[in-house]
């Protein structure tokens, strides 16, 4: 047996915690081999020599804002895609508030095949439920699932075309039985459109500033904007038997109300996002760390996802000014996440390198319906890797991003920990830092059983 690409002597992840030092063959995108290091392992095309370093499942970024169609200025497929390979992503899912929005089977057939001709690692999509006669066939299409905002404010939601939000109780309730009928996970973005829109008034009134637009979103009565919108999807999804995952579970009092209903039987995936803990390079946004860390590790949060957002930096000066009616933050972060939570690993927060592959790759696999192809090592899944260099130190520098806009909220950030190669597929997409890969060799990944 020859192998396309072996790789040999790494401290292999497994599934059941430990990491033992393995040599991998790669044959045609798949895992072939894992073997106890010998001399007489056979040939390949490539011999990667991995001592001392780890070898982890390729991270699976479900949520991240690609912008791609319609806001390419900020970002695209190409560029954003290359960003994950940097950051030892292998595969992304994209959320829907592009412009046009794919919520019929036109448009996200459209939206596939654009994405399939720039993506450079495997990629999916979240679809849009607004139209909801188009569901079903947009599942059919192989659509890994559909995401809805229950926020309607500035961009991109004040553009009537966009339609991505759904407030109305009814409605969730609506949508949510032709969802469930699919199988397919329904994402929802929390928010109390009511209570927000008095609370934005009354603020706006009294002058405009970030810390004031946090209040009002996030802090404002024990977390009431937030809080109560999630109580209500997760009783929806109760009752209509839909795959709820709740988005943007980063603040303890979301993570009481979580703990709390999950503890009555409710249930939802919950994901967290990387600025719980690294911040979103805003004034007056610090976060209790405690609670967050305890939500990794206890069940409360299922998974992790990145919410890359960039923006234009001309856009991100304007916020300052004007954050109810502009964006917020810039969040270029998918880069550099990995190296992030390495980072904070390495100078002892209490999450252990298989948690935090368990919560980026396999967790998410599951949620997808792509494990064990995807979020694992083992013989027969897709050779999706990271190699990670625990002493690898360096720095955060905007100035050479592979993200579009230019600008992330980590500029200076010391790093320590850090993925030197990334494999998707089979493929070397990244290696030393340098992406190689060609636009429009991902591959589009649909959820095991789709037709």
């Amino acid at each position: 047996m020859s192998f396309d690409l072996a790789i040999r002597g790494a401290s292999v992840w497994r599934e059941d915690g430990t990491f033992r030092r393995l040599d991998l063959g790669i044959r045609e995108g798949k895992v072939v081999a894992l073997a106890v290091p010998a001399w007489d392992f056979p040939s390949a095309g490539r011999v990667v020599d991995a001592e001392g370093r780890l070898l982890l499942p390729g991270l699976i970024d479900t949520h991240v804002h690609l912008r791609d169609p319609g806001f390419t200025y900020k970002e695209d497929y190409e560029t954003g895609t290359r960003a994950a390979a940097a950051g030892g992503v292998t595969m992304v899912v994209d959320m829907p508030n592009t412009d046009p929005v794919p919520n019929t089977v036109e448009r996200f057939r459209a939206h596939r095949a654009n994405a399939a001709s720039k993506s450079l690692v495997d990629f999916n999509h979240w679809a849009s439920p607004t139209v909801p006669e188009e569901i079903r066939g947009i599942a059919r299409e192989g659509a890994m699932g559909f995401k809805f905002f229950m926020i309607s404010h500035h961009y991109p939601y004040d553009n009537p075309e966009q339609f991505i939000s759904i407030a109305e109780p009814h409605r969730i309730y609506r949508t949510m039985v032709e969802i469930a009928a699919t199988g397919r996970p329904c994402l929802v973005h929390p928010h109390n459109q009511s209570m927000w829109q008095e609370l934005t008034r009354e603020f706006v009134e009294a002058g405009t500033t970030l810390p004031k637009h946090r209040e009002a979103a996030y802090t404002y009565a024990g977390n009431f904007v937030q809080n109560s919108a999630i109580a209500t999807v997760m009783l929806l999804a109760d009752v209509t038997r839909c795959r709820l995952r709740v988005l943007h579970n980063n603040y303890p009092p979301v993570i009481r109300l979580v703990r709390g209903m999950k503890a009555a039987g409710y249930q939802a995936v919950m994901e967290q996002n990387p600025w719980a803990i690294f911040g979103k390079g805003i004034p007056d946004h610090t976060i209790d760390e405690g609670p967050i860390w305890e939500s990794l590790n206890d069940g409360t949060i299922d998974l992790l996802a990145s919410d890359h957002a960039p923006h234009s930096t001309d856009e991100l000066l304007e916020s300052r000014a004007d954050a109810f009616n502009s964006i917020v933050s810039s969040l270029t972060i998918v880069e550099h996440m990995l190296a992030l939570f390495l980072t904070r690993i390495a100078e002892g927060a209490p999450l252990t390198v298989h948690r935090l592959v368990q919560l980026f790759s396999t967790n998410v696999a599951k949620h997808l319906d792509v494990y064990p192809r995807k979020g694992t090592i083992r013989v027969g899944s897709d050779a999706d890797l990271v190699l990670v260099d625990l002493d690898e130190r360096g720095i955060v520098d905007s100035t050479k991003l592979y993200s579009k806009c230019g600008n992330t909220p980590y500029e200076g950030w010391p790093l320590r920990g850090m993925p030197v190669m990334t494999v998707a597929g089979g493929r070397v997409v990244m290696e030393d830092r340098v992406v190689t890969a060609e636009p429009g060799s991902g591959r589009f990944i649909p959820p095991d059983g789709a037709s």
